[in-house]
């Protein structure tokens, strides 16, 4: 790998790890707010960004399947949702948040995988259609291949054998005009 071409990864792996974060980070973050009924703290919104962009950051150096951007998701919502649990103050009773106990924990895990599943749909159409323009752009970016080689190559020639001569297996044409060459008129005689 060039010198040139380390900033370029750099910035490609932050930019796709910042769009996960973010994704992630609005969608557990809406979805908890939603069901606590407060907003999620600050220093909880900070923290998590934070790691889940450095998480995403170290996973971004290939493109990747939709399981495995599903598999992502889900488990950074559920990481984010005991974080947000942990940095809300007076929301925990005996390990879960009150939410679960309004709603039950099967109905909290239900919208977090749905959400899930939904998101990651949508992250990997756009995952597709980034790698594609990526691959476009270093095939446009690419310098030409010359059409004819630099050394020239001498030219050989070929010797076919003689084709043999069949003898005719059919009569020939009885009403066939043979009009090749110049007209009888200017021809000479």
């Amino acid at each position: 790998m060039s010198d040139s071409a380390l900033p370029d990864r750099l910035l490609s792996r932050s930019a796709r790890a910042v769009v996960f974060a973010t994704v992630c980070l609005t969608l557990t973050a809406a979805g908890h707010a939603f069901s606590a009924g407060e907003a999620v703290p600050a220093t909880g919104i900070g923290l998590g960004f934070a790691l889940v962009a450095g998480i995403a950051a170290l996973l971004a150096g290939t493109e990747r399947s939709y399981p495995t951007i599903f598999g992502g998701l889900l488990g950074a919502q559920f990481g984010l949702h005991v974080l947000f649990v942990q940095v809300s103050d007076g929301t925990v009773h005996h390990g879960l948040p009150h939410a679960a106990h309004a709603h039950g924990g099967a109905v909290m895990t239900l919208a977090h995988t749905l959400a899930a599943l939904v998101t990651a749909w949508w992250l990997r159409r756009g995952e597709a259609a980034a790698w594609s323009l990526a691959r476009r752009i270093a095939a446009a970016a690419a310098p030409p291949r010359p059409a004819l080689p630099d050394v020239p190559v001498p030219l050989r020639t070929i010797v076919r054998p003689a084709a043999r001569i069949l003898p005719s297996r059919t009569a020939p044409l009885r009403h066939s005009v043979s009009r090749r060459g110049p007209p009888r008129a200017l021809s000479p005689a």
